[in-house]
C-alpha cells in the first residue's frame, strides 16, 4: 500500500517531466490521460520485476507513433550511462560495489564537465537532470512544443536525430571529452520511447545493492560537483521538488530544431518507401511466406549469422543504441525475406525483457514506413558489438577486398 507522500512525489515528477497528456505508462504501455492515472499505474509497477515504472518521453495528443502520428515534441532526452565495457556491467567482478564505484567515478568525471559547460551556456535553466538510481544520468533539453505542421513523421525523426547528433558533437568539442561518445546516447529514432519516472523506485538497483534506490531529480549545479557517494546518498529516497526543478523552455532550441525538421528528408527519401501507410501491414501479411517459422530463420538468413546469434544473447538489449540498431537490422532483414510478422515476434520472444506489444509495434512501424533492409555497414558502424566478424562471410569478404 503506497502512502500519500509517495504518490504526491511521483505526481511532482510527472508534472515537471511529463506535463502534457495522454501518454503511455509502464513497460506495458498503458494509456494514461492524467498524471493521477499515470501515478497509479507507475506505483503499481515499482515492485513488479516484470514491469517498469516508465512514462513515454512525449505525449500523443494526435495519436500514437505506431499509427504514424507525430507526438508533442518538447524536449530532447540524453542518456549518460556506464559503457557496455565497464567492470560493473560485465558481471565478472568479485566485488560489485567496488566495480560500481570505479565505473561511476569515470562516468561522473565526464558528467561534471558536461554540467559545468551547460551552466555556462545562455540558458542553463532549460536543462533538467535525473539520476536513474543505478548507473545512469538523464539530461533533458526543454523547449516549446514543435508544431506537427513542420514535417511528416520521418522528417521529425530525421530532423531530431540530426539536431541531437549536432548537439552531442557540440558538447564533446566544448568539453574536450573525446571519449564521451562511449558514455552518451542521444538516439531519437523511437518517438514512442519510454523513460524512468523521477521519484520512482529502481527495482534492479534496489536488488543489486540490498536497499531501496530511487530515480531522483538533481540540479545542474549538484551534478557539477557530484561524486559516487553523493549519487548513493541522493538515490536512497524520493525527493521533494521545488521551483529549481521547473525548466524554462528554450526558444532558440525550438527555432533551430524546427528548421532541422523542415529541411530533413521525408519518408520517400529516407526509407525507400513513401509516407507512413498502415495498409502496408495488411499487404505484407498477405504476401509473407507462411512456410517460414522460427526454426527456418537460420537457413533463410544463413548469409547473416549475426541475426540468429542475436536471439541467443542474454545481453541482446543491454547495449542501448547498439541494441536498437541491431533490432532494426534484424527486423528489416526478415522483412526482406518475407518472414511472417508472427514468426518475427517469436524470434524475439525468448530474449530478456521481451515485450510482445513493443516488438509487434516496432515490426509494424517499419513495415508501414516501407523500410528497406538495413545495410551491414550500418551494423559495423553503429552496432559493432553484434557483428560476428570472421564468422560472417559478408564481413570477411569485405575485409579481403580492402
Amino acid at each position: 500500500m503506497t502512502t500519500t507522500t509517495e504518490t504526491e512525489l511521483v505526481l511532482d515528477g510527472l508534472r515537471f517531466w511529463a506535463g502534457s497528456w495522454p501518454r503511455r505508462a509502464t513497460k506495458y504501455q498503458r494509456w494514461a490521460t492524467t498524471p493521477e492515472e499515470a501515478a497509479e499505474l507507475i506505483l503499481d509497477a515499482e515492485d513488479d520485476p516484470q514491469n517498469w515504472p516508465f512514462i513515454s518521453v512525449y505525449s500523443f495528443p494526435e495519436g500514437h507513433t505506431k499509427d504514424g502520428n507525430v507526438p508533442r515534441i518538447d524536449r530532447l532526452f540524453i542518456d549518460l550511462d556506464v559503457p557496455d565495457t565497464g567492470e560493473y556491467r560485465s558481471g565478472e567482478q568479485s566485488d560489485p560495489t567496488a566495480a560500481w564505484i570505479r565505473d561511476m567515478s569515470r562516468l561522473l568525471v565526464r558528467a561534471r564537465k558536461v554540467a559545468r559547460f551547460l551552466l555556462k551556456t545562455a540558458s542553463p535553466e532549460s536543462w533538467q537532470v535525473v539520476l536513474s538510481g543505478h548507473k545512469g544520468i538523464h539530461i533533458d533539453l526543454v523547449f516549446p512544443p514543435i508544431s506537427t505542421a513542420n514535417g511528416d513523421f520521418s522528417q521529425f525523426i530525421n530532423g531530431i536525430n540530426s539536431y541531437s547528433m549536432a548537439l552531442k558533437d557540440y558538447i564533446i568539442e566544448a568539453t574536450g571529452l573525446d571519449d564521451l561518445e562511449d558514455y552518451i546516447d542521444v538516439d531519437s529514432s523511437d518517438l514512442g520511447r519510454l523513460r524512468r519516472v523521477p521519484n520512482t523506485k529502481h527495482l534492479g538497483a534496489s536488488q543489486a545493492f540490498g536497499e531501496d534506490r530511487f530515480c531522483v531529480p538533481v540540479t545542474l549545479k549538484e551534478l557539477a560537483t557530484m561524486r559516487p557517494r553523493d549519487y548513493i546518498e541522493l538515490t536512497r529516497q524520493r525527493r521533494e521538488l521545488d521551483s529549481r526543478f521547473r525548466p524554462v523552455p528554450n526558444e532558440k532550441a525550438a527555432e533551430v530544431l524546427t528548421q532541422r525538421i523542415r529541411n530533413a528528408p521525408s519518408s520517400t527519401r529516407s526509407t525507400g518507401g513513401s509516407s507512413y501507410d498502415p495498409n502496408r501491414v495488411k499487404a505484407y501479411e498477405e504476401a509473407a511466406n507462411e512456410n517460414i517459422g522460427v526454426d527456418d530463420l537460420g537457413f533463410v538468413l544463413s548469409d547473416r549469422p549475426c541475426v540468429a546469434a542475436f536471439s541467443e544473447r542474454d545481453d541482446a538489449f543491454s547495449h542501448r543504441a547498439q541494441s536498437h540498431y541491431f533490432e532494426m537490422y534484424a527486423i528489416t532483414q526478415m522483412m526482406d525475406k518475407g518472414v511472417p510478422i508472427e514468426t518475427m515476434v517469436e524470434f524475439f520472444r525468448g530474449l530478456p525483457d521481451f515485450d510482445e506489444d513493443y516488438t509487434r509495434e516496432r515490426i509494424e512501424t517499419y513495415i508501414s514506413l516501407g523500410y528497406s533492409p538495413m545495410k551491414c555497414e550500418t551494423v559495423w558502424q553503429k552496432a559493432p558489438t553484434f557483428c560476428l566478424q570472421n564468422s560472417c562471410g559478408i564481413w570477411a569478404g569485405e575485409r579481403a577486398r580492402q
